[in-house]
């Protein structure tokens, strides 16, 4: 399965826009690290990497609300 790298953008409306594909993580991670520290210093969560089948479920996977992680008594 490939590995899609992904621009993320949370305003009103999420959006993602797709920057390339990858079939090894090692090299996602690579352009990842650059757009971060070129593009997006001051905001690490603008460039994703998600692992799935197609560029759909990418997309769906990347787009779907989290709920915050619960904190546990020694983590707060």
């Amino acid at each position: 399965m490939p590995y899609f790298v992904f621009k993320y953008q949370d305003n009103k409306f999420r959006s993602v826009d797709h920057i390339e594909t990858f079939e090894t993580y090692k090299e996602a991670r690579a352009l990842l690290k650059d757009l971060r520290k070129e593009k997006s210093p001051n905001d690490p969560n603008a460039y994703k990497v998600v692992f799935a089948e197609d560029m759909l479920e990418a997309e769906m996977l990347i787009l779907e609300k989290r709920d915050a992680p619960i904190l546990r008594e020694w983590e707060k």
